[in-house]
């Protein structure tokens, strides 16, 4: 296997209006991610200019911060995701510490920062995401539990038991924390007992959980079907079935979940925003 290409870039801008509708904008410090999971849909908005394969290499936009500390002062002030198209904790975030950089700066100009991750590296900044532990949560995407099916799709991502760990750290520190557990694939992570398992590792941490089926894009498609795996949505009738089933286990043991369509009301809501 060849060593991933790192390549340092400048970025025209820092903070940029989210696709999402639970948030505001994005912070991406990073494009392209090394994580290489075949369902990320971010493959079809990452333009690369060279032709290496999705999860192989990583462009560090090295001047971000200045422009984020122009950003946050002069943009109106909401909802930033970390990150929304790439891992802010990814390996390469080790050297160049951006994220780090950049919480402070948005949390102390009146931001709210929304991170979402796989990786444990978010535990190296506890002591930024303690102090500011009001203006900020945490979420990490968990598909699977296990760890023999994660490396099937996720293959240089942090094992799922490295990142359940590393969310019972953040939310015994008093950090506001969150499960996304997706994409959902009929028959390979949707059985009573990932979703049990799923639910019981979010009752013990106080997480909310964020559910989503897989959707189709031409990049992922690709990936999915080159790793030998056959990308198709669930039919009306599987998927009301599956959410049906996830929300009466999250239901019998007391946990907040939610689906992602839904997941900007909640979150407004209970911020007291704003919901159009």
């Amino acid at each position: 296997m060849r060593p991933p290409l790192v390549r340092e870039i400048k970025a025209s801008s820092a903070l940029g209006k989210s696709g999402m509708k639970e948030l505001d904008y994005a912070f991406n410090p990073y494009s392209g991610c090394l994580h290489s999971c075949d369902y990320c849909y971010a493959m079809d908005f990452t333009k690369t200019g060279v032709d290496i394969p999705w999860g192989e290499y990583v462009y560090v936009r090295t001047n971000i911060v200045e422009l984020l500390r122009r950003d946050a002062v002069s943009k109106r002030k909401g909802i930033v995701g970390v990150s929304t198209i790439t891992d802010p904790y990814q390996a390469v975030e080790g050297k160049y510490r951006i994220t780090r950089e950049s919480i402070p700066i948005l949390c102390s100009n009146g931001f709210h920062v929304s991170i979402q991750t796989k990786s444990p590296l978010i535990l190296r900044d506890l002591d930024i995401l303690t102090r500011y532990r009001r203006n900020l949560d945490a979420g990490f995407s968990i598909a699977t539990p296990y760890a023999d099916r994660a490396i099937q799709m996720e293959r240089r991502a942090p094992s799922p038991r490295a990142r359940i760990k590393a969310l019972e750290r953040l939310s015994s520190e008093g950090i506001k924390t969150w499960i996304f557990l997706g994409p959902i694939f009929p028959g390979f992570n949707d059985t009573d007992g990932e979703f049990s398992e799923i639910a019981e590792i979010a009752l013990s941490t106080g997480s909310r959980i964020i559910y989503d089926s897989y959707n189709h894009f031409r990049g992922s498609d690709t990936a999915l079907k080159k790793n030998g795996h056959v990308p198709y949505l669930f039919s009306r009738e599987q998927y009301a079935e599956a959410e049906r089933k996830l929300l009466m286990i999250c239901n019998r043991k007391g946990v907040r979940c939610n689906s992602e369509a839904e997941d900007w009301l909640v979150e407004r809501s209970s911020m007291n925003r704003p919901l159009f």
